[in-house]
């Protein structure tokens, strides 16, 4: 009898703490209860300073830094914000020492290594802009833009994220020594455009348990790149001094007017000029859609880019440049496949009409991508020459 009345106080004891546990987990906020409460925070800030530590690759870009930044609402004639910004350490060093200031009209940016100040204000680089973009053409979305549909509070703003993304919490991080709330979002594949499935990947974001403040945003497993930025102090609304909102140009360094700038023109390149400037040997595709045609060849980072149209407004990409490690795809998106007598990697959209191939052969690297089939990108593949 005594044991059976043990037994039973254990088994008590036992569903006392479940049902305590069960109802601690059920009283967390959700992911999306985290990503409403950080942006109600934003609406309250009006100032702010941050240090924050970043890297990148990209694009056969690789870098990595540390920047100090300072911000204050309200500064500028019409209510602009005004900010400075610090470079206190990069892994290309002649940019450590770099500060961009503006008084929310007036700005700033000085490089020390140069020796040189641009100065301007926000009048004369919108005239100069302007002007540059004079009688240019630029296709636009086609997408009937409707008032009704813009969020009209932050609960529906992350709403409407939310129709694109899944948000799941990740427990808590490390990071940068603090304890951080951990979120996920991931890409709803029916909800993203064909390129941005292929590219595939996930966002993470770290938030400060106390206050919601976001600490930082992290791009993974994309074959677009990857980059991460996490701040190590952060301060919110703790009051900043509005001098830091002005610059004193040193003496001897050369003063650059924005309104005196001449903005280059980007003129589209021949296949002979690309490849002089890529210093490659430039393969061309032999075998083409029907109708397509060659509109633009250009030399991007050392990367040469021939951009096709194809009716209807589609079109598609044939890249080429030195191989480096920055394209990453993501495990389990891509199908392998043999192009061209080695293995690269296909990715598709659900619908199979836009398709980004990528291969690495003789050292350079090879993107094929955009309204195409996967058999039309093979075969523009094996017919470069």
């Amino acid at each position: 009898m005594k044991r059976n009345r043990k037994m039973l106080i254990v088994l008590a004891v036992l569903l006392v703490l479940a049902s305590t546990a069960v109802a601690a987990i059920a009283l967390q906020p959700s992911a999306r209860d985290l990503l409403v409460e950080a942006a109600e925070l934003t609406e309250t800030i009006t100032d702010g300073h941050a240090i924050a530590s970043f890297e990148f690759d990209a694009q056969g870009e690789k870098g990595s830094g540390t920047v100090e930044v300072w911000g204050k609402l309200g500064m500028g004639p019409n209510g602009e914000p005004a900010f400075r910004a610090h470079v206190l350490e990069a892994s290309l060093g002649e940019f450590v020492g770099v500060t961009a200031v503006t008084d929310g009209y007036t700005f700033w940016l000085y490089h020390p290594q140069q020796n040189k100040v641009l100065t301007g204000t926000s009048d004369e680089l919108a005239i100069l802009l302007t002007d540059h973009m004079a009688g240019k053409e630029f296709e636009t979305p086609d997408h009937d833009f409707n008032k009704e549909e813009m969020p009209q509070t932050v609960a529906e703003a992350v709403d409407k994220l939310l129709t694109y993304f899944t948000a799941e919490r990740q427990g808590y991080a490390n990071l940068n020594g603090a304890r951080a709330i951990a979120l996920r979002l991931l890409p709803i594949p029916d909800q993203m455009p064909a390129e941005v499935r292929a590219a595939g990947g996930y966002i993470n974001v770290w938030l400060r348990p106390d206050d919601r403040a976001p600490l930082g945003a992290e791009l993974a497993q994309s074959s677009a790149g990857y980059g991460k930025i996490t701040a190590t102090t952060l301060d919110i609304n703790q009051g900043v001094d509005e001098a830091l909102f002005t610059f004193a140009i040193p003496e001897g360094a050369e003063v650059i007017q924005v309104a005196d700038l001449q903005l280059p023109e980007i003129e589209p390149v021949s296949l002979e000029e690309a490849a002089a400037a890529a210093d490659m040997v430039l393969l061309t595709p032999a075998v083409l859609p029907d109708s397509a045609t060659l509109v633009d060849t250009a030399v991007v980072r050392g990367v040469v880019v021939q951009q096709y149209s194809l009716p209807g407004g589609a079109g598609f990409t044939v890249a080429q440049g030195k191989a480096t490690d920055s394209f990453t795809p993501a495990d389990g998106e891509g199908t392998a496949v043999t192009v061209r007598g080695v293995t690269g990697q296909l990715f598709a959209s659900d619908s199979a009409t836009r398709t980004l191939l990528t291969w690495t052969e003789g050292g350079i690297q090879f993107w094929i991508g955009g309204d195409l089939t996967a058999e039309q990108a093979v075969a523009i593949a094996e017919s470069l020459q």
